[in-house]
């Protein structure tokens, strides 16, 4: 009489499986005491029942009733088998075609082989699910009142935080800034994460101890800089309810320039390699589309070529580079280059957030007073977008008053050819695009020197 032994615990906060290897004693007891031969040991450490992961133990276990290998599946309770109905119904039918029974260690023995073994199953099942589901609504509304009052509910430790969620961690948090800078700067996020990585700044584990490890990528830092635990926001299930009560790392227009950044559906998402500098930001003169890096008939020598026509435009790539540098170098080095990083219009940052918050509190009460009757769905609706028109509108204004100061660092320095000559491609791409549209034009038959001409800057500041 074989046995095939299920083991589960849900959450495993410390790692140890202290939880499993309880339910193991119990269970092999049980076999032990029944004179049931343990064919195996099946076990799911930290994995809940009431979602869609897969469980591979209890595949396992599937597997060895369904061969008629097992005749009995001894668990510690029937809700450590199953917390959903779907797992519910496969384990059964398994059990009830192969003749195998369950032995529950803090339950009854079910037989499947009869009627009463089967309602006996099915209303054991259904107060587990009964369980699960009261326990799931109790932690919604803990959750939900714990995020209106900016309180952490738990969890792993978050980047640029210790482990209790308030305190910043400096390193960590340097390093977050830095990021939000790079991105508005033009960096990718993928050189983000080699930074990060370089540094040797992991992300954090699931565990409270707040060990590390893994490695940062793209869509991981993505993650971390759309967060907006970072300007001390409360979030819930993705929209912000209140101000946090732990300290934000940077200010909200950095915060919302680089959301508007990263969620630009036309953005480039850096998969492919590194661009050179003009690609897709220089026009061709013929025909108005981007240029991008074509092939030569000389090795070594990089080209720009029309994106739609090999026909119509293609120019070596040195000179063209260069003759655009030497004019943005000359323009940066003016003494009323400051003025090109001037706005005329400065929106009132802390105008803006307060109506922001007011939206939020006022989006709150319109829900409160729909369920109390006292708006009708077609109220609802309208007031409700009419304020998250507004809401956007802010969201927007505060990304272009924190649009990285892409040209600071040029305009600053007493070398600007130096600082130039310093800056990465990106960096590069992201003051040619801040200051001037570039068009390209054939050289023209024979033409053997560059001319300036045949580049054309079309200025977007004064």
């Amino acid at each position: 009489m074989n046995a095939v032994v299920y083991l589960r615990i849900s959450q495993d906060r410390s790692g140890e499986q202290a939880g499993v290897e309880r339910q193991r004693e119990a269970c092999l007891a049980r076999c032990a005491e029944r004179g049931w031969e343990v064919l195996t040991v099946e076990s799911d450490n930290d994995l809940s029942a009431s979602g869609k992961r897969r469980r591979p133990g209890f595949e396992n276990m599937l597997t060895a009733i369904q061969a008629g290998k097992a005749r009995h599946v001894v668990a510690w309770s029937l809700d450590r088998l199953q917390r959903n109905r779907r797992d519910e119904l496969r384990l059964y039918e398994a059990c009830k075609e192969s003749g195998a029974s369950l032995s529950l260690v803090n339950g009854a023995d079910i037989d499947f082989s009869t009627a009463a073994g089967r309602f006996v199953a099915d209303s054991l099942g259904s107060v587990a699910r009964f369980e699960i589901e009261l326990k799931s609504d109790r932690q919604r509304a803990a959750q939900l009142q714990s995020a209106r009052a900016g309180k952490r509910s738990g969890g792993r430790r978050p980047f640029g935080y210790e482990a209790d969620g308030v305190t910043i961690r400096e390193d960590e948090a340097k390093a977050i800034r830095r990021g939000y800078a790079d991105v508005l700067a033009g960096e990718s996020l993928g050189e983000v994460a080699r930074r990060w990585n370089a540094a040797g700044l992991l992300p954090p584990q699931g565990r409270r101890d707040g060990t590390q490890g893994g490695v940062w990528r793209r869509d991981s830092v993505r993650v971390v800089l759309l967060n907006p635990r970072n300007i001390a926001k409360r979030a819930y299930r993705g929209e912000i309810v209140a101000d946090a009560v732990w300290p934000p790392i940077v200010d909200a227009p950095t915060f919302e320039a680089v959301k508007a950044t990263l969620t630009d559906p036309t953005r480039h998402t850096g998969r492919t390699s590194a661009k050179q500098l003009l690609s897709g930001l220089a026009l061709c003169g013929v025909c108005g589309a981007t240029v991008h890096a074509g092939g030569s008939t000389r090795r070594g020598v990089r080209n720009y070529r029309c994106s739609a026509s090999t026909g119509h435009v293609a120019r070596m790539a040195d000179p063209v580079e260069d003759y655009i540098s030497r004019v943005i170098v000359a323009r940066l080095s003016m003494p009323d280059a400051r003025d090109l990083m001037t706005s005329r219009d400065h929106p009132d940052i802390d105008s803006l957030r307060a109506e922001a918050d007011g939206i939020r509190t006022r989006l709150t009460q319109l829900v409160a007073a729909f369920t109390d009757g006292a708006l009708t769905d077609e109220q609802l609706r309208v007031g409700t977008e009419r304020l998250r028109k507004r809401s956007a509108e802010i969201d927007a204004e505060l990304a272009d008053a924190g649009r990285a100061d892409v040209l600071g660092p040029l305009v600053a320095a007493d070398d600007v050819q130096a600082v130039w000559d310093s800056l990465t491609d990106a960096r590069r791409r992201a003051v040619i695009e801040t200051l001037m549209t570039v068009t390209i034009h054939p050289p023209g038959r024979g033409t053997r020197t560059f001319r300036p001409e045949t580049v054309t800057i079309d200025w977007k500041t004064a």
